[in-house]
Order: structure tokens, then C-alpha cells, then sequence
């Protein structure tokens, strides 16, 4: 396969057993044809059973240590051998068109980097939802290659890439990045390969047409948003992603998305002190000022409860997460709905 192979499929498994298979069957039930793209499994857990079932259909496997998150882009990039990176996280679905698709975008633009295909939200049982609160794109979206220093930027940029089983990259401009990420370069995620994107000016194309199932589910990754016993990974979450945006910040800096990395910056520091123990951060007034502004500009209704909630919090922290857990309880009902009469 050494030499044939275009594209690289890059399934991320992160202390998960029970989906692994799933997606690779996926990758594996593709319209483009076999011998033209490989599959690597990166994980961080041994299954015997699970591991007689990569080998047999020929997935490469990548296990590293039980307490590491196997994301590390570098790893990835030395490991694997195609031109073109279609990244897989390990409870996500790939749909039989996605790899041809993906194909015959990156074949029709040389200039092309980025690609973020749509997506269908479903359930554990891969049942979809007709409607839910996670980004979409509504329409097909190209920034063609330039100046990326200098290009005009949509205001919701950054969500443009949400769900990395949704992204495909082409690996060369992702060389001149690698020393950037060297110190958390295994917490790599969707928003990091966006931001390189949009900086590096390479083609970014965002398109509608769903060729992943995205699954939500019972994982704390997924509904940590939903439960009080959550407190501590929701503090986590937040502070992995700051560290992800100040990341980007610094790459950014005198580009037209710098304004921009600093907004979602700064509501991330607001939704992370409410839950961090011992609060670390608390906002003042200029901080209000910013993200207050910053969210009427990307047309968000962020500081409409983020900002009550700031106000509680100085009286009653515990208070504070109590209202944010039902106010979020409330919004998962309103903005989800089942396809199948749920």
C-alpha cells in the first residue's frame, strides 16, 4: 500500500471500548476504493478481541500509555502516509461517501487545506435528531487561498470547524506548525486545525453536506453540560480549550482572526470560573466591557445568562452552578428533539 495510499483515516480513541469497532467498520465501508487510503487506530487502552479485529482488516495500531490522551499530531504525522488527513473520533460514524468526497474536493483545488463536511447529530443507537444546538453550516463556504494575514473573515470563523470527525486536512502545511504545538501538542483538537488553517492561508472549505454521524451520548464529554456532578470536568474542558485558544492567539497575532480568537477567549474564562475550585479568575469590570462586546458582535447570547450568573457566584457559588445546571437542563430540551417522535 506504501506509495498508493491518498488518504490517511486518523481514529482517536481515548479510554473507550465500546464504539472503536463501529467506526472502524465505517471507514472501512467506503465507496473509495480500499488500496487508495489507510486506517490508523491511536488509542490508549489493549483489547485483545478488539485488536484481532484491526489486525484482520488491516488497521494500523498506535497504543500508547493508558494515562495519555493519543492525539499528539506529531506522532500522527510520522505515523502516517497519506497526503490527505481525515481525522475519526472513536464514537463517531463516517458515511459510505465521505472518503470520495473528500477525494475529490482536495483533487479539484491543489490549493485546498481545510475541509469541514456537515454532519448528522444522532444517539447511542444512531437515531438521528431533527434538530439540536450544535453549528452547522447552512450554506457551502470557500476562503480561497490568499493572505492569511489579511483575508476578510466571517464572524463565527471559529465554529466553523466544530467536530473533528467533520475535518480533513492536507498534511504539508501542517509542518511549519508542528514546533507551536510541541508543549500541548496532545491536546491537538478541531478549533487548533481550524485556527492553522485560517492562518496559514491555505483553502478553507465548509460544506453542508453531511457525511459524518456525530453521536450524543451519556459521556461526560457529551453531556457534562447537563449534570451538577460535573463541575470538574467542565473546569477541565474549559481549561484545555483556553490553553487551545491562547495557542492560536499567539499564532494569530496581527491577522484579521486574532479579534476573533480573543472573543471566544474570552467567553471561555467567563464559563470556566464559574465551575473552577478554587476560583482562579474573576472577572472585572474592562473583562465585562470585552465580552460583552465581543458576543454582540458574533451575535451571541452568551452574556445574557453568563453574566447573572458571574453576579450570583459572588454570593452563592454553589448557587450559581445550581441556576446555570437548570437553565442548560432547559435549553438541552428545547433544542433537541428526536427524528423518531422523541
Amino acid at each position: 500500500m506504501a506509495g498508493s495510499v491518498r488518504l490517511s483515516v486518523i481514529i482517536l480513541a481515548f479510554n473507550r471500548r465500546e464504539y472503536l469497532r463501529a467506526a472502524v467498520a465505517s471507514a472501512l465501508d467506503q465507496t473509495l476504493p480500499r488500496e487508495r487510503y489507510e486506517i490508523l487506530a491511536f488509542k490508549n487502552f489493549e483489547e485483545p478481541d478488539l485488536e484481532r479485529y484491526l489486525s484482520e482488516n488491516g488497521v494500523r495500531i498506535l497504543t500508547s500509555d493508558p494515562t495519555a490522551r493519543p492525539r499528539t499530531m506529531r506522532t500522527v504525522l510520522e505515523e502516517a502516509r497519506g497526503e490527505i488527513l481525515c481525522f475519526l473520533d472513536d464514537d463517531d460514524i463516517f458515511l459510505r461517501e465521505k472518503l470520495a468526497v473528500v477525494d475529490r474536493e482536495f483533487s479539484a483545488d491543489p490549493t485546498l487545506g481545510y475541509f469541514h463536511n456537515g454532519f448528522q447529530v444522532v444517539d447511542n443507537d444512531l437515531r438521528p435528531y431533527d434538530r439540536t444546538p450544535f453549528p452547522q453550516p447552512e450554506r457551502r463556504l470557500l476562503l480561497p487561498a490568499g493572505d492569511g494575514r489579511r483575508r476578510a473573515l466571517p464572524p463565527n470563523a471559529l465554529r466553523l470547524g466544530f467536530n473533528t470527525s467533520s475535518v480533513s486536512v492536507r498534511r504539508d502545511w501542517l509542518d511549519p506548525f508542528l514546533p507551536s504545538f510541541e508543549p500541548r501538542e496532545a491536546e491537538w483538537s478541531d478549533a487548533m486545525m481550524l485556527g492553522c488553517a485560517l492562518v496559514s492561508g491555505r483553502g478553507v472549505l465548509v460544506d453542508p453536506v453531511a457525511l459524518t454521524q456525530y453521536r450524543y451520548h451519556d459521556s461526560w464529554t457529551n453531556i457534562l453540560h447537563y449534570t451538577p456532578d460535573s463541575v470538574g470536568p467542565i473546569a477541565e474542558l474549559d481549561s484545555l480549550n483556553i490553553a487551545a485558544l491562547e495557542l492560536i492567539g499567539r499564532l494569530a497575532v496581527g491577522t484579521t482572526l486574532a479579534p476573533l480568537v480573543a472573543d471566544d477567549l474570552e467567553y471561555v474564562r467567563f464559563h470556566r470560573s464559574l465551575f473552577a475550585d478554587p476560583v482562579d479568575w474573576r472577572p472585572k469590570v474592562p473583562d465585562f466591557v470585552r465580552f460583552l462586546i465581543g458576543s454582540l458582535e458574533q451575535q451571541s447570547l452568551a452574556p445574557l445568562y453568563l453574566i447573572p450568573l458571574h453576579f450570583l457566584a459572588r454570593v452563592s457559588p454553589l448557587g450559581a452552578r445550581r441556576a446555570y445546571f437548570r437553565l442548560a437542563a432547559r435549553q438541552r430540551q428545547l433544542a433537541f428533539r428526536k427524528a423518531a417522535g422523541g
